[in-house]
């Protein structure tokens, strides 16, 4: 839910169209994200096959994740459009972080004969990677469409 639905939450013309759709699928967006980042951080130290490097990003990230989550909420029930948006969009952004690391760590996979690294090598640098790249990706963004006053983009 949360990565069918989310894209729909950046569509400018569905927010001032359909403000009611908006509010519905960003409440299922937000709902589904608690569990993803609950459960990460419930699941991370006990299925790492990075060991400590991997838990390390995914409780990092994890926690950084909710946070955003719960900033965008705080933003948007103030009425502080702007900094929902902000904070929705680093949300996304980590929460897709694991599709992120899925291709790094094929990268690390394919060169591992001449790496000579296992999984256990490289997951925790591939989740580090992965989630830094999508959460420096949202930072760009934010800052590239900084709107002007009055401009909902």
């Amino acid at each position: 839910m949360f990565v069918v639905f989310g894209p729909l939450q950046f569509v400018a013309g569905l927010r001032r169209r359909r403000p009611a759709l908006h509010r519905w699928t960003g409440r299922v967006v937000l709902a589904s994200g608690l569990v993803i980042g609950v459960t990460a951080l419930i699941m991370s130290p006990r299925m790492a096959i990075g060991g400590a490097v991997e838990t390390a990003a995914t409780t990092v990230f994890g926690l950084l994740f909710l946070f955003a989550l719960c900033k965008g909420f705080a933003a948007i029930r103030a009425r502080r459009i702007a900094e929902h948006r902000r904070w929705m969009i680093r949300a996304y952004a980590i929460g897709l972080g694991v599709a992120t690391v899925r291709p790094i760590m094929g990268v690390f996979f394919a060169t591992s004969r001449l790496t000579h690294l296992t999984p256990h090598d490289f997951f925790g640098i591939a989740f580090w990677l992965g989630f830094l790249l999508s959460l420096g990706a949202a930072e760009a963004w934010i800052r590239f469409l900084q709107p002007s006053p009055g401009k909902d983009v």
